[in-house]
């Protein structure tokens, strides 16, 4: 089969492709990965070959900003959300829709999979007529959060563009790949699904080649924190490392978009600072010599929430805006972990979380095993890929 996979460039949205777009691709299909081009050469890296789609989207949200006569990231979530429901509703569906389209028509796919947060793939291929599947990067949206009910009619205006118009509470895709095991899932959230095949898949983390040398962890269990490539706060970090340092561990630091030098003045003995790390490697144990985190704290993005449930991991979720809100509540349920938000991150606060969180008795740690479990039992990319057939083309009634 000729199969398109999309996403858009980010991380957190492109990256829980990979292990599908890499099994299909190893099982002989003819696979291209089209993401955007501030990406496009780290997906080329997983060995799927790929094509630029789309705008980047850390653009598109500038121009958004600039068009509100903003200079920084908002720290209002209602302006925040209004901003991003803009960018993933219409601008970033515009510009995908319009470098697709074309090259669909040229190529003719059998299948186009179509990440969820990159509804212009999915506008593309019914513009063409060509089938599509949706990928999820997280847990289905909730139907109460606020872009869950704007952004239907901004995608509604780009379809109408396209000359695809949507009927209210239509479908983009005739299935649905869901990497969230359903511990995770708002049960409400099944109206996602509404005339889509659900088709569980095994959320597997993936990064890049990234070269990862231990220069200051000290063989002590260590700690992850990061806050992610999109969310990023030096104060956050520079709190949750405080509040680490009074604990018997080693500390890795991602700080992905922070200056590694903002938190100089707050470092310890067994803290190694670096920009990015291979995080799905050190979750799974894949780096030689480094045991597994015994701990992560972290943002609550969805790449990280559901790498952390696959590892049995207990997680500290510290949500800065988006979906982690949701993520960090979510496995607070579930017992996984403990969120702590606004005002309540604190140094001592982080502290207290943190010691308990590490304790081999916990009821977290044992919630965390137990996640672990439940990811393990869901279909593995591989087990997904050798069916494709089966689910690529929508179903024909039965006569």
């Amino acid at each position: 089969m000729r199969i398109l996979v999309a996403a858009l460039g980010s991380p957190g949205h492109a990256f829980p492709l990979v292990p599908l777009a890499r099994a299909l691709h190893d099982a002989g299909h003819d696979v291209t990965f089209a993401t955007g081009p501030d990406t496009e050469a780290t997906i080329a890296s997983s060995g799927v070959p790929t094509a630029a789609a789309g705008r980047p989207v850390f653009e598109a949200f500038r121009e958004a900003m600039i068009d509100r006569g903003l200079t920084e990231r908002p720290t209002d979530q209602d302006v925040m959300r209004d901003v991003a429901t803009e960018v993933f509703g219409a601008m970033m569906p515009r510009s995908v829709a319009g470098d697709l389209i074309p090259r669909l028509r040229e190529q003719r796919p059998d299948l186009v999979i179509a990440e969820v947060g990159d509804p212009g793939a999915a506008l593309a291929a019914r513009a063409v007529d060509v089938p599509c599947v949706l990928h999820s990067f997280g847990r289905r949206p909730s139907p109460h959060s606020p872009m869950s009910m704007a952004m239907p009619a901004h995608l509604a205006a780009v379809a109408v563009e396209l000359g695809v118009p949507l009927a209210e509470g239509d479908s983009t895709g005739h299935a649905y790949l869901d990497i969230c095991p359903p511990s995770l899932q708002e049960p409400e959230s099944r109206a996602h699904l509404a005339g889509m095949i659900e088709l569980p898949l095994r959320p597997v983390p993936w990064n890049p080649p990234t070269p990862f040398t231990v220069r200051h962890l000290t063989g002590r269990p260590w700690v992850l924190l990061t806050l992610g490539t999109a969310f990023g706060e030096a104060d956050v970090l520079r709190t949750a490392l405080t509040g680490l340092r009074g604990l018997d561990v080693d500390v890795l630091v991602a700080t992905g978009s922070v200056e590694a030098g903002e938190l100089a003045d707050v470092e310890f003995a067994g803290v190694q600072v670096e920009a990015f790390v291979p995080q799905a490697d050190l979750l799974r144990g894949g780096i030689e010599g480094v045991a597994p985190p015994a701990l992560v704290v972290h943002h609550g993005g969805s790449g990280t929430t559901l790498g952390c449930a696959g590892a049995g991991v207990p997680q500290l979720l510290l949500p800065q805006g988006a979906d982690q809100f949701f993520n960090a509540a979510a496995v607070t349920t579930a017992g996984a972990g403990v969120q702590l938000i606004g005002e309540h991150v604190a140094a001592e606060s982080v502290t207290a979380a943190a010691a308990g969180l590490l304790a081999d008795g916990g009821p977290e740690r044992a919630a965390a095993r137990a996640l672990a479990a439940e990811v393990e039992g869901l279909p593995s990319p591989a087990e997904v890929a050798a069916g494709v057939e089966g689910w690529a083309f929508p179903r024909q009634p039965a006569m």
